[in-house]
């Protein structure tokens, strides 16, 4: 494989993509999760019970990849499905590869070598960074519709967001209280956030932060919005870092005291990705488990 000629040509190729968002519909039963339906337009979304939405963060080939790094393991950890509790689940799931299929393909899947790639596009980590934000930027108009439909027929979704997932949820939440004051202000329910290792610059909740305004929407007598952060974070705190040149949320914690936040470096170390719950062992996947549930609870998904 010709490294660097492969980089440029997913740098040349980056204008040309696209968000390609919408809503993926599912169950879970067992542990298991089914599709039912995608929904593209908001008229579609009609939700009849509390609705929940995940949204994943950057560099996922597909849905599927999306299920089984993020949905499952929280699913499995903390019991989604299994509360009395009725509810709907949906996947935002938008076009969030940092490289392109065809480069996949040519990097293969062995660990060593995916990891000579990524070192190697290091120097242009900040254009294909910019670049998943853009499409995140897009994926947030979508969603702002569907929450519109969903905010006009009464119901407030809870967010249970990853990485990047962040940023296109406060965005959209940002783009409708601007468009709609009359459905989205300061002493409406906005509904609850799961927010989990976010990727968005550590200051972004306060002062005059890009959403401070949407950090301020989440109050009330009961925590409505959680942070995880974890200050051994590697990509946030390598990659991240390098493209944004910030410290990310994810890393530190937000600072804003009116959100609860859950300190995980011991519990996640290093590692970024949700499936890492499903390689702990013992007491640590005990104590994952338990602050996953917890923060579940707290937020009234079981």
């Amino acid at each position: 494989m010709n490294l660097f000629g492969t980089i440029f040509r997913e740098l040349k190729n980056l204008p040309s993509n696209s968000a390609d968002a919408r809503l993926i519909r599912f169950r879970i039963s067992h542990d298991e999760i089914a599709f039912i339906e995608e929904i593209h337009t908001p008229d579609q979304f009609r939700p009849k019970a509390n609705p929940i939405i995940f949204v994943h963060g950057v560099d996922y080939a597909d849905d599927r990849e999306a299920i089984s790094d993020f949905i499952q393991p929280l699913a499995g950890a903390c019991g989604l499905g299994k509360s009395r509790r009725h509810s709907e689940f949906y996947l935002l799931t938008w076009n969030s590869m940092l490289f392109s299929r065809a480069a996949r393909e040519e990097i293969g899947f062995r660990n060593l070598r995916r990891l000579v790639f990524y070192v190697s596009a290091f120097l242009w980590w900040g254009l294909f960074w910019r670049d998943a934000e853009r499409r995140a930027a897009d994926a947030a108009a979508t969603l702002a519709g569907f929450l519109e439909a969903g905010f006009s027929n009464g119901f407030a979704p809870t967010a249970v967001t990853h990485s990047a997932g962040a940023l296109v949820w406060a965005r959209a939440i940002k783009l409708l209280s601007e468009r709609r004051k009359d459905l989205i202000h300061h002493g409406v329910d906005v509904g609850r956030w799961w927010n989990l290792q976010p990727a968005l610059p550590a200051s972004a909740f306060c002062g005059k932060g890009d959403y401070a305004a949407v950090a301020d929407l989440y109050h009330g007598a009961r925590p409505t919005h959680v942070v995880w952060f974890s200050r051994m974070d590697f990509i946030l705190g390598a990659f991240y870092r390098l493209a944004r040149r910030a410290p990310a949320m994810g890393q530190f914690g937000s600072g804003n005291g009116r959100i609860r936040h859950r300190d995980v470096t011991w519990v996640t170390m290093e590692a970024h990705g949700n499936n890492v719950l499903m390689r702990l062992s013992g007491t640590f996947f005990s104590r994952a488990r338990h602050a996953l549930r917890v923060d579940a609870r707290v937020l009234g998904l079981v």
